[in-house]
């Protein structure tokens, strides 16, 4: 049995025994039950480490461009400034 503190927030540090045990992640999901005797339940209810996953498969996607990002910033407003000009001159 693992004694928990809850913080004046009202946050609580789940163990790391438990944390590893359970697989639990930064991000992940829990839900929470009360049940009878005051009895306080936690279970994984999802995954959440899509956003990362994005992140990391994404990084260096445009690292071979010929231009610099700020440059290639520039280049999409520049082009999306001609773009309204055109819609508006309809």
């Amino acid at each position: 049995m693992y004694k928990i503190v809850v913080s004046s927030r009202g946050q609580v540090v789940i163990p790391s025994e438990i944390r590893k045990r359970l697989n639990i992640k930064e991000g992940d999901i829990l839900s929470a039950d009360v049940e009878g005797g005051g009895r306080l339940v936690f279970s994984v209810a999802r995954k959440n480490r899509v956003k990362k996953g994005v992140v990391a498969q994404t990084a260096g996607l445009l690292s071979d461009m010929e231009m610099s990002g700020l440059e290639y910033v520039a280049s999409i407003r520049k082009g999306s400034g001609r773009r309204m000009d055109e819609l508006e001159n309809c």
